[in-house]
């Protein structure tokens, strides 16, 4: 358990190297299997767009905060991953690192560490904001700025592959509903020390002793971890599909009951059916006349003879 506690929280051997060649070669399989299904594109074009897709957040988040982007910080380690990934999905003979990186025991591995590398990633940015962003007048510690910087993390990548446009005008996009849920809820688990709701979101939880010896950032950075790798793997195809959302999964016994309690009214019209009557019946406060069938010529004339 230990080593797994370690393994989520970024503190084991080698994970800075693992989560980065993981989110690494998730995007360089990004833009294999879409625009680059073909290897028409320009090696270098097709390198860039590997690194955007893969690291847009990381280079062009931290300067939000006037801080050097971790493309630079970070540079040799991310930029040397990046090139090896880039390499095995494009240029190995006989497209083997392509068609690895297909395989489904692959795709799981690179999904858990792509994933783990979003959460440590937005958790990051996070304490980052929490430690600069000093708290209003009415509450203690600052919430939403924060959680709107490690927002921007997991969705710079989006906003350059798809535009503005592109990534919000179907709705809230889940890399935004995740990031808003479960960063809020790590601000306030994690670094709410003083404010009533942090305090209060601590005290339910350690009361079940779930948290069992670890300190409250650690649990927190744990749980988040968890949850963003577990649902990266039950979102891909070959599982749930991408159009599964934990959030409305978790709302449907809520909804189904509401469902029940007070269903939607029958739109008849523009109308509720409620307001207009059922077209199909008749009612007691509107007798329907009975329509009387106009005989034929035909038969009129045989009635007559």
């Amino acid at each position: 358990m230990d080593a797994f506690v370690a393994l989520l929280t970024g503190t084991s051997a080698l994970n800075v190297e693992l989560r980065t060649f993981g989110m690494a070669f998730q995007g360089a399989m990004t833009v294999r299997n879409g625009r680059n299904k073909d290897k028409s594109m320009d090696w270098f074009y097709a390198f860039c767009c590997t690194l955007l897709t893969a690291f847009a957040g990381g280079i062009f988040g931290f300067l939000w905060m006037g801080k050097p982007t971790s493309l630079i910080t970070g540079g040799d380690v991310t930029l040397t991953l990046t090139a090896i990934a880039f390499v095995l999905a494009t240029y190995t003979p006989f497209d083997i690192g392509f068609k690895l990186g297909n395989n489904i025991v692959v795709t799981i591995v690179t999904t858990f560490f792509a994933q783990l590398f979003r959460a440590l990633g937005m958790i990051a940015f996070i304490n980052t904001a929490n430690s600069e962003v000093p708290p209003s007048k009415y509450y203690p510690t600052p919430i939403l700025g924060p959680v709107l910087y490690g927002v921007l993390l997991g969705n710079m990548g989006a906003f350059f592959s798809k535009g503005f446009d592109g990534h919000l005008q179907q709705g809230v996009p889940f890399p935004i509903q995740n990031g808003v849920i479960i960063g809020v809820l790590y601000q306030l688990y994690a670094n709410d020390k003083v404010g009533s709701m942090g305090t209060s979101l601590r005290s339910v939880v350690q009361s079940t002793g779930i948290q069992g010896d670890m300190d409250d950032k650690t649990f927190a950075t744990f749980c988040a971890s968890l949850f963003v790798v577990v649902t990266g793997i039950l979102m891909l195809p070959l599982f749930l599909g991408p159009a599964w959302n934990p959030f409305v999964a978790a709302t449907t016994p809520v909804r189904y009951a509401k469902s029940i309690i007070a269903p939607t009214a029958k739109q008849v019209g523009g109308k509720p059916s409620s307001e207009v009557g059922d077209t199909d019946t008749e009612t007691d406060d509107e007798p329907t006349t009975p329509v009387r069938r106009k005989r034929s010529k035909k038969n009129s004339k045989k009635k007559t003879n």
